[in-house]
């Protein structure tokens, strides 16, 4: 996902999670009232424009982010 603001979409929360559970051999992920096959090979990647963003501690507990920005005034910062 491209150009992602500081606000996530709610709906997006079951993927950041892998919220998943397992019928016989296969997993599958809840999304609203759908259910998708979901494969453990599956990665979900978020880029934003933003240089520095703030994102809410509750974002950061689901996601790991990683700033490919760093400057050495960044890392003062």
């Amino acid at each position: 996902m491209e150009n992602v603001y500081e606000e996530l979409d709610p709906a997006l929360t079951p993927v950041l999670i892998k919220n998943t559970f397992k019928k016989g051999n296969t997993v599958f992920l809840q999304m609203g009232e759908k259910v998708l096959e979901y494969s453990d090979n599956f990665f979900f990647f978020m880029t934003t424009k933003f240089r520095n963003p703030l994102y809410l501690p509750d974002v950061c507990t689901k996601v790991t982010i990683l700033n490919m920005m760093i400057t050495e005034e960044g890392l003062n910062d």
